[in-house]
């Protein structure tokens, strides 16, 4: 169990999107050594993080690109003692792209890789789908990914991560209310968080962008990163519509907010 364990430090890099992954990747080391000194060992940053996820992401999902920029995070990680969970696209030796999830270790190896299974009709355009949802362990705990609206895939879901028993479901994203939800609270997609973090008996930590640089319009119901324990019951949720990097104690109620630049 969580609680047999010493504290554990988590941060959520709910951080602005940039179109580039050079301005992405420096966002999110800068973010790993502001957090190594409030004594954080994961940090979680949202899907597709190193590149953005926006319409130009074929011009930024280039193998060598990609492959330089998480080494930087990598080595980033080593210096600071600091482990992630990042997304960014991953090549397939067949010549496919996927929407993944990469768990990096505190030494800087890459030690797992949850690969997106949950595509929507315009992502499978572009990424193929994933199919599996492996468990593995990242400062001692036994971690997995649900990205985006993959958290709706209930069954598929569980069914998958079940013998892995996760104790920390990492739910990177961009979601916000759909059309019809106004006023809803908490809106579908935590709702169905909540379910399955009471099921799994697992907390789920959710990195959600801020922003959304193909739908600016929709930016107004981004962020809001939800913290939700294994009762099913919402530890918090971080401030809405605002870019900026969480840090809190995993089974604490409470966190400390720094606001970054939009």
């Amino acid at each position: 169990m969580v609680d047999a364990l010493p504290p554990l430090r988590i941060a959520i890099g709910q951080l602005p999107m940039r179109w580039t992954g050079a301005d992405n990747t420096r966002a999110i080391i800068e973010t790993v050594a502001q957090v190594a000194s409030a004594g954080v060992g994961i940090c979680v940053f949202p899907e597709l993080a190193v590149t953005g996820f926006h319409r130009q992401i074929a011009s930024q999902a280039k193998p060598e690109c990609v492959a330089a920029w998480l080494q930087e995070i990598a080595a980033a990680c080593a210096r600071h003692r600091v482990a992630v969970s990042v997304g960014a696209p991953t090549f397939a030796a067949i010549g496919s792209i996927l929407n993944s999830q990469i768990f990096i270790d505190s030494a800087g190896a890459r030690i797992g890789v949850v690969d997106k299974c949950g595509l929507t009709a315009p992502e499978a355009t572009f990424f193929a789908r994933g199919s599996a949802r492996p468990v593995v362990m990242l400062q001692g705990r036994r971690c997995t990914a649900v990205i985006c609206r993959e958290v709706e895939d209930f069954d598929e879901v569980c069914a998958q991560v079940a013998s892995g028993a996760p104790e920390i479901i990492f739910w990177p994203g961009l979601m916000g209310p759909q059309a019809g939800e106004c006023g809803l609270k908490p809106p579908r997609h935590v709702r169905q968080a909540q379910r399955l973090a009471k099921h799994l008996e697992a907390w789920v930590v959710q990195a959600n962008w801020p922003n959304s640089l193909n739908y600016p319009e929709q930016s107004a119901g981004a962020g809001r990163s939800a913290v939700i324990r294994p009762d099913g019951e919402i530890a918090f949720m971080l401030p809405q519509a605002e870019p900026g990097v969480a840090t809190f104690a995993l089974g604490d109620g409470a966190f400390r907010w720094q606001a970054r630049a939009a």
